[in-house]
């Protein structure tokens, strides 16, 4: 039993080493330490404990809503409605616990919510055939409307402080959601590598046809994707809220273009059955130092929508210039 645990822990350990080596993932570590040492160069404070959790906790959120859209990029998808989610879960639960709703279910109740809004584009992408880009992008303009009908427009504090504690506290004096990014990232590793819904995730991406001739239920799986996608952009909406004290009705705003650049940024492929999300992780630290940096060096908070949108065309012009030399 000892052996085979150990030749299971040394298997999972060489195949996170071949993920470092990776090409793309190389490119991105000699990135990310080129940006750290030019705002470290530039900052003194850039590389304090303080500021290195605050970057922890800036990317602790939307690192969650990246899982469920690299899960949707490899299988030829696209969630545009994971901000939306996020903001509406948070909303929901605020709501709910203003109302006299206990906490735990409350909590319960924007995570099925979530779960259902994920169904619901699973179902009009799977069974009704409508692309994927113009059903969230629909859920997206819904639920941001349904966040600004429930608020009337404004912050909602949650009833119960005890909330507050999700994304506030500490387990061995790391701030928990950090901790909570780590297990995520961890799990969906795992799934992805080596078991068999991570199989058929990237056979549907290689080849939704050919998948389906070999029995994969693609639809099905598909529909799953896009639960799981809401699902986490749920939980993170709830981490977000417990993290600022409210529920805000601005709150997940820029997630579909940050969750996109950065899973591009790690390198999944636009054209599907190609990402992990370690390359993932990777393109989530990546752009949150950078904006991160860039509010060190006091540059004003909007320019941070334009690096983003700088990086993402540039990750999108070198996969475009990776796909054609490999024809």
């Amino acid at each position: 039993m000892e052996r085979t645990a150990d030749k299971s822990h040394k298997g999972i350990t060489n195949s996170i080493k071949k993920d470092v080596i990776n090409l793309s993932n190389l490119a991105l570590l000699i990135t990310l330490l080129a940006l750290v040492a030019v705002f470290a160069s530039l900052s003194p404070y850039f590389l304090t404990i303080q500021n290195l959790y605050a970057i922890g906790l800036t990317i602790s959120v939307i690192g969650i809503v990246c899982i469920g859209q690299t899960l949707c990029l490899i299988t030829r998808g696209f969630d545009l409605s994971v901000g939306a989610v996020a903001a509406f879960a948070g909303m929901v639960c605020a709501f709910l616990n203003n109302a006299g709703v206990p906490l735990r279910v409350s909590i319960i109740i924007s995570l099925l919510t979530g779960a259902l809004i994920g169904l619901l584009n699973g179902v009009l992408i799977t069974r009704l055939k409508i692309n994927a880009l113009i059903t969230t992008l629909a859920t997206m303009s819904i639920f941001f409307g349904g966040v600004l009908i429930i608020s009337k427009g404004y912050s909602l504090f949650f009833a119960d402080p005890a909330f507050l504690g999700l994304a506030n506290s500490t387990i061995f004096s790391v701030p928990t959601p950090i901790i909570i990014l780590i297990l995520f990232y961890v799990v969906f590793y795992i799934i992805l590598k080596y078991t068999v819904f991570g199989r058929y995730v990237y056979a549907i991406g290689g080849n939704p046809e050919a998948a389906r001739m070999s029995g994969i239920d693609v639809e099905r799986l598909q529909m799953v994707i896009y639960i799981i996608s809401s699902l986490l952009s749920a939980f993170a909406g709830l981490v977000l809220a417990s993290r600022m004290g409210a529920a805000q009705t601005t709150a997940g705003s820029t997630y579909a273009l940050d969750s996109i650049a950065a899973v591009i940024l790690g390198g999944t492929s636009l054209a599907g059955g190609k990402g992990s999300v370690l390359g993932t992780l990777l393109g989530v630290i990546v752009i949150g130092v950078m904006n991160h940096g860039l509010i060190m060096l006091n540059v004003p908070p909007y320019y941070q929508g334009v690096a983003t949108g700088i990086v993402l065309i540039i990750a999108v012009l070198l996969q475009t210039s990776n796909l054609r030399g490999k024809k």
